[in-house]
């Protein structure tokens, strides 16, 4: 979830409990701590614009906890905008909460009046809030002109309040009045925490030994702010040592109360920025894959499509075989992968079929079909390859299609992979392949595929094709009659065998050197069975 979304939520719960439940005094720092830590993240925009709440220029679903309410007051006071800056105060945030949850609302043209009373007094310096409510001036023209609100912070309140037909004195009493005992308490108590220079062992070492929902929020909250912390100043080993300990802390805990605090702590940290971290990681502390790959198993897809992003961005051939086998042990990230399947890039193409294929996804199937119609062969060979392990009736229909692909190499990949059930059928159709087919190397893949089929027409056809020229003017290739010979020995059929005893003593020593190769793989094996 972004964390604008993540924030909005936050302060409307909190505007929403010091207006209903002024008492409730722990969830509203539980509330203030958690907008507070999220607003490091970014600055964030709040409106309320058609009946809905739009935070950095995106709606928010009404379903979320105390929006519904927040839009109310924001309509009900005038607001036209709200402006958190990033690693906003605390005191900022909860003063204008409080002023927006306890303000009474006002009709017609003092509407929001109060509010802006409040609000200048108060002079938050990272919570900027703009009202509808300004004094209209009139051109020459008679075209009303509404002037710009000036920042709060640079109004002092004793002008605010001659503004606002208010004396000084007065001020400052309905200041007190909002500004009271709990106000203070939240905030020294908020800033106190903040200050703590306890180490991260001695607060996962109090995480660890509390069994209370609000204490294992409370630190959890600090914890969760430390991992962010360490994401943007580029700490990964930091991320990924605290990120493993708040997925083992939710595993050791038996209260459900618990456990869904630190799965709420998750959930905030399921950013790219911080699984990035983490799957960045994880060529460099090779000794740890098995551990950091618990956080990302944790995170489900958000966690997939970390691992994806840095498979396609790898550099070296060592880091993308880390990955690619990281992904293919969460068994996760399909759906993301064939989405990946349409990228204009060829490279992230052939990366996502390669995987896809790995990860045995049959859902896939259709998509993988589509790309060998691709533009470059190299996609085509990796979906082919893909199509090739699914081994589906459906995926057969396609290879046998690519086998007239225009690159030898897909034509040679399908041939490869047609070998499996319905042996009859895919045998008459590599033969009718191997007849038409001009390309050696195609011709040699035909050859091993139809010995890994071994039914008699198909041994048939590889015995004609190791025999001796024929003709004068048709003269096979050394390496036609040597994959020939491989592939009889493949079949070990009776008829395969006996073809391979009189090839010993062919013309062609390569020939020979074949035949005895094949012949002896096959006598090998007895003996190997009897010994075991």
């Amino acid at each position: 979830m972004d964390y604008s979304v993540t924030f909005a939520r936050h302060f409307s719960r909190l505007v929403w409990l010091l207006a209903h439940e002024p008492e409730s005094v722990d969830e509203q720092k539980a509330a203030l701590r958690a907008a507070v830590t999220v607003s490091r993240t970014g600055v964030v925009t709040l409106r309320a614009e058609s009946g809905q709440l739009v935070v950095n220029g995106a709606p928010l679903p009404e379903a979320l906890t105390g929006v519904q309410d927040l839009v109310t007051t924001f309509t009900g006071h005038a607001v036209n905008e709200m402006i958190v800056d990033m690693g906003a105060l605390p005191a900022d945030i909860l003063g204008t909460a409080r002023i927006l949850g306890s303000a009474p609302v006002q009709a017609g043209p003092d509407q929001g009046k109060e509010v802006d009373a409040k609000l200048r007094a108060l002079a938050p310096r990272t919570v900027r809030v703009s009202l509808r409510r300004a004094r209209r001036q009139s051109t020459p023209l008679g075209v009303p002109i509404i002037p710009p609100l000036a920042p709060p912070q640079q109004v002092p309140a004793a002008v605010a309040a001659r503004v606002n037909g208010l004396q000084p004195a007065t001020v400052s009493n309905r200041v007190s009045d909002f500004t009271h005992d709990v106000t203070s308490e939240i905030v020294r108590e908020f800033t106190t925490l903040e200050r703590q220079k306890e180490s991260p062992e001695e607060l996962l070492a109090k995480l660890d030994g509390t069994n209370s929902v609000s204490a294992t929020s409370r630190l959890l909250d600090v914890v969760v702010g430390m991992i962010e912390g360490a994401a943007r100043e580029s700490k990964p080993l930091m991320v990924a040592d605290l990120f493993l300990r708040v997925v083992r802390g939710e595993a050791s805990k038996a209260d459900p109360e618990v456990k869904r605090a630190y799965a709420a702590a998750i959930r905030r940290l399921c950013k790219p920025t911080t699984l990035r971290s983490v799957a960045g990681i994880l060529p460099k502390r090779k000794d740890r894959v098995n551990d950091y790959l618990a956080i990302l198993a944790r995170t489900g897809e958000e966690g997939a499509e970390a691992l994806i992003e840095q498979l396609t961005a790898a550099q070296s051939l060592s880091e993308r075989r880390i990955f690619f086998d990281a992904l293919v042990t969460l068994k996760s990230g399909t759906s993301t992968l064939t989405h990946m399947l349409g990228d204009a890039r060829w490279y992230v193409a052939r990366n996502a079929a390669d995987l896809l294929g790995e990860l045995n996804c049959l859902e896939a199937e259709g998509a993988l079909a589509d790309l060998l119609r691709h533009d470059d062969d190299r996609v085509r060979r990796a979906a082919t390859n893909a199509l090739a392990k699914l081994g589906t009736p459906q995926s057969r229909v396609a290879l046998k299609k690519a086998l007239k692909d225009t690159s030898p190499q897909v034509r040679a990949t399908a041939a490869a992979g047609l070998v499996g059930k319905n042996g009859k059928e895919t045998a008459a159709t590599l033969l009718r392949a191997l007849d038409s087919e001009p390309d050696l190397e195609v011709q040699i893949a035909i050859l091993g595929a139809l010995g890994r089929m071994a039914d008699p027409e198909s041994v048939d056809r590889l015995i004609k094709a190791a025999e001796p020229d024929g003709r004068l003017f048709k003269r096979k290739p050394a390496a036609f009659r040597i994959a020939a010979v491989a592939a009889l020995g493949d079949a070990r059929t009776p008829a395969a065998l006996t073809a391979l005893q009189e090839l010993t003593n062919d013309r062609d020593k390569d020939v020979r050197d074949a035949t005895a190769r094949a012949l002896g793989q096959r006598a090998s094996e007895p003996r190997s069975l009897s010994s075991a």
